[in-house]
């Protein structure tokens, strides 16, 4: 099995492949592994964190959420 070294060596030579055919093809449709995709930052990770749902879910505005000392 490929150690993780190999496996990176391998993912940057497909991607350096991969940004010589655009470069040579600008506008062309070409189809990219989603392993190499992410490899290369195609897909950012930007969902909420739960806390961060929570916090967006509240309505400043709702008497029934705000909270009252008593």
């Amino acid at each position: 099995m490929p150690d993780n070294d190999e496996i990176k060596k391998h993912l940057n030579d497909q991607a350096d492949q991969l940004d010589r055919e655009m470069t040579e093809n600008p506008g062309a449709a070409i189809e990219v592994d989603p392993e190499l995709a992410d490899h290369m930052g195609a897909f950012e990770e930007d969902a909420l964190t739960l806390e961060e749902a929570e916090d967006a879910s509240f309505d400043p505005f709702d008497p029934e959420e705000i909270e009252t000392e008593e």
